[in-house]
């Protein structure tokens, strides 16, 4: 084959790969991520909770997962009522619906951060990466602040499991 060829064949390739990336995936600029948020923790404290808004201006995704290095582990929970009993439990996913903003919030769906390396301090910040199925990872800065509202201090902390 001459170089001709080459150049052809890797064309049709590239175009194949695009197409493809194109129909079967939601780009991470499609996910955007707002006002990611977290509650100070008292010293000596090993959990911690992460708030914020999803918008999806592509294609329907679900975040399946989330990590941050001020944690061991970050869980993807949700605290609900039930029998009069404010309970929390993990969610294995989320689906995020093109366009319709979804929240993580005091009292609802959050980011559980487990085995905090150090107290989160307000006027901080630390990175949280949320990884969706189709879209990829998002990279956001979570500001750590004293936020009113929700069950004392740390709603979440305050569950019954």
């Amino acid at each position: 084959m001459n170089e001709r060829t080459y150049s052809r064949i890797a064309a049709c390739v590239l175009l194949a790969a695009g197409a493809f990336a194109a129909s079967s995936a939601v780009p991470a600029a499609d996910i955007e991520v707002s006002d990611a948020w977290a509650r100070p923790t008292p010293p000596g404290a090993e959990v911690g909770a992460a708030y914020f808004k999803i918008t999806n201006h592509g294609k329907s995704d679900r975040l399946v997962s989330a990590s941050s290095p001020v944690a061991k582990r970050a869980d993807l929970h949700i605290s609900q009522m039930e029998g009069g009993v404010m309970k929390m439990r993990h969610l294995d996913s989320v689906e995020v619906k093109a366009g319709s903003p979804i929240a993580f919030e005091p009292s609802g769906r959050h980011v559980m951060l487990t085995g905090l390396k150090k107290p989160l301090k307000e006027g901080e910040s630390f990175p949280l990466v949320l990884k969706f199925a189709r879209g990829g990872s998002v990279k956001v800065q979570v500001s750590v602040r004293n936020e009113a509202g929700g069950m004392g201090g740390h709603p979440e902390m305050n569950m019954a499991r």
